[in-house]
């Protein structure tokens, strides 16, 4: 029973040091964007699902980034920051999980759970443009599309950062865990 109670103290420990690390990245380096910015959280909402697992690491990666729109004053895209973003580090989590952490998982699952996030930023933009423009229906959606659209280039750089800088670490990470039993 000792051995449950530490193992839940140290889970919950890891999962909050991963919900920092995720607020702390987003919010070091931001480059503004036409719809945003482009920053380094999406490294860390990658190596959350490395080092928590599919579940708690996409916890740490919604809590986390939400966090980050929130204190940056976009409160209307926390609430979608919070699904993308549990959906990237969910996504990079099964796929590691599934094939067994080899190299080729970290690189496909990465790679997928950035693709969700750009699909993912594209509808959260054309709802909240649509939503947002007091027109019709059809012309909302519309403008909504235009819109979200001006966002692609902007989300694909930073899936594309996001995945570059989590490779190497969690190669690192994955070394260093098996190395200390961590």
């Amino acid at each position: 029973m000792e051995n449950s109670k530490n193992l839940k103290a140290r889970d919950l420990a890891l999962t909050g040091l991963m919900i920092a690390l995720v607020f702390i990245a987003g919010n070091i380096i931001k480059i503004p964007t036409a719809g945003g910015f482009v920053h380094l959280g999406d490294c860390m909402v990658l190596l959350s699902a490395v080092v928590l697992g599919k579940k708690r690491g996409a916890l740490a990666a919604a809590i986390g980034m939400a966090m980050v729109d929130i204190s940056g004053g976009w409160l209307i895209w926390a609430p979608f920051t919070f699904i993308i973003k549990a959906g990237m580090a969910y996504i990079a989590g099964v796929v590691i999980e599934r094939f067994k952490g080899t190299y080729i998982s970290y690189v496909v699952g990465f790679i997928l759970g950035g693709i969700f996030m750009i699909f993912g930023y594209f509808l959260a933009g054309t709802v909240i443009a649509a939503a947002t423009s007091g027109n019709g229906f059809s012309t909302a959606i519309v403008g909504g599309l235009v819109f979200a659209a001006k966002d692609i280039v902007g989300n694909v750089l930073q899936a594309t950062s996001g995945v570059v800088i989590a490779l190497p670490l969690s190669v690192a990470l994955v070394k260093k865990r098996k190395s200390a039993s961590i």
